[in-house]
């Protein structure tokens, strides 16, 4: 059995911390970041990270849906937001919310784009037995 390495291990590792960025915000927005909010969005944005540690063959596709449910669910707190603030206040964190809004977009992006092509990601995820490669 093939262990998890390479780009795999970076989008594990990266998109374990941006889940954690996304679900504070997420809960910040509506639970004023009550710990367990942040833990429960973790938990549901974080699952189809586990899908890929244990190389379930659907794992590819629940990663990008997830990927882009949590891109679209930060970028669009972040849009609602700076439509509610006022102009003052939007210049200074209108840099930031921008920012955010596309890093999130390009990380969904780039790893939409690897599991999609990556010839590794087709090998280690094409064992239909269910065992791993």
């Amino acid at each position: 059995m093939k262990s998890i390495s390479g780009w795999l291990l970076v989008y594990l590792v990266g998109s374990a911390l941006m889940t954690l960025f996304y679900a504070t915000g997420l809960a910040g927005r509506f639970f004023d970041y009550h710990a367990a909010a942040i833990t429960g969005i973790f938990l549901i944005l974080g699952t189809p990270l586990l899908l890929v540690v244990m190389k379930v063959p659907s794992a590819p596709i629940w990663n990008i849906a997830s990927l882009w449910v949590g891109a679209g669910s930060i970028s669009l707190v972040l849009l609602i937001a700076a439509f509610n603030v006022d102009a003052a206040r939007l210049k200074e964190v209108g840099a930031m919310i921008v920012l955010i809004v596309i890093a999130a977009t390009t990380w969904a992006a780039i790893w939409t784009a690897y599991f999609l092509r990556s010839g590794r990601v087709a090998l280690v995820f094409s064992d239909i037995t269910g065992k791993g490669s």
